[in-house]
């Protein structure tokens, strides 16, 4: 072997080493700046998400990833972290996870649309999705069934079933008011209202009489009696009604609370709302008038379960001319039950 030919041996033998000695250097130097990089697992778009795409129909084209913790865990982030990577689960959450992100995507995509148009490998947050709403002009009236109008009320916490009401739920309206029953009696001491109200020709008879003392001469008088003023002296100055005014009526909506934008509140009471109701054109007119005149409460009826009505022996101020039956009783039986 020529002297040519051993120098440029060792040449090559010194490149290979010097070679891999800088690899060598270079790897360690690489392995320590991993050490000091953490990793977390997040979603990113598979394929580009067209704007307005459901959640739903979104989910598979969504996958799970990797991504630099420092450019994920920062404050008020809404990037959707599912935790640490598989080889940190366990560790320190505050220095290999982010607890502070959101995690749940299911929930993040759930009844939501896209936002806009959500690039390939672009990160996923939760303000990439929005209600539905948001880009469609959506009017209450479209739920309204063919027949029927909206009506809203506004109960208190309490007589709104404790504020536990939601759309969809059926109710019944129960309707209190205090009347003055002396009052209306004081009609009928008017010969032509009494007429009117209780009829000509229990009207026209004669009221009963009552013995006198004796006087001077030896003979006795009588003295009319009005069967009417003596049954008003035995009721109280005002009475107190509450009947079921009307049954199952369709719960449209609570406050901002609605079908085409539901608020996702779960048991939590939400307090004093307006209650928008679904009725006939008839009903809409009492419960008007049991608003203005009476104060109302709201029984909420069991879901799922066929309702039976029932027939309610209450009494609203409509019905106060039911106590005609009692004030007839009376005259009758003052008269003996015939007419004079």
């Amino acid at each position: 072997m020529g002297r040519r030919t051993i120098v440029l041996v060792i040449a090559i033998v010194l490149a290979g080493v010097s070679a891999y000695a800088v690899w060598s250097y270079l790897t360690s130097v690489e392995s320590d700046i991993r050490a000091d990089i953490t990793e977390v697992r997040v979603y990113r778009a598979s394929e580009p998400i067209e704007a307005k795409l459901p959640g739903e129909e979104a989910r598979p084209l969504i996958e799970e990833s990797l991504a630099m913790r420092e450019y994920v865990v920062f404050e008020d982030s809404t990037i959707i972290c599912a935790g640490a990577k598989a080889e940190n689960e366990g560790k320190d959450p505050e220095q290999y996870g982010c607890p502070g992100n959101p995690r749940d995507l299911d929930a993040a995509l759930s009844g939501k649309v896209a936002a806009g148009p959500i690039s390939a490998s672009q990160l996923i947050t939760t303000d990439q999705w929005v209600e539905v709403t948001e880009f469609e002009d959506v009017s209450l009236s479209e739920e309204i069934e063919q027949g029927k109008v909206a009506i809203g009320i506004r109960p208190d916490d309490v007589a709104a079933a404790g504020g536990f009401i939601r759309p969809g739920d059926h109710v019944n309206l129960i309707a209190s008011a205090s009347v003055e029953v002396n009052s209306f009696l004081a009609l009928l001491s008017d010969p032509e209202l009494r007429a009117l109200i209780l009829g000509s020709d229990l009207a026209a008879q004669q009221p009963a009489t009552t013995p006198t003392d004796e006087t001077e001469t030896g003979t006795t008088t009588e003295e009319p009696t009005d069967p009417i003023a003596a049954f008003a002296e035995t009721l109280p100055e005002s009475l107190d009604f509450t009947q079921t005014v009307l049954q199952d009526l369709k719960v449209l909506a609570v406050g901002a609370d609605t079908p085409p934008n539901r608020i996702g509140s779960g048991l939590e009471p939400v307090g004093t709302q307006i209650v928008v109701l679904e009725v006939t054109p008839a009903q809409a007119e009492q419960i008007e008038f049991a608003r203005q005149y009476t104060s109302v409460a709201m029984a909420l009826l069991p879901s799922d379960v066929p309702y039976t009505p029932f027939e309610s022996t209450g009494v609203i101020v409509d019905d106060l001319f039911t106590l005609i039956d009692r004030i007839q009783g009376q005259v009758e039986a003052a008269f003996g039950g015939t007419g004079n």
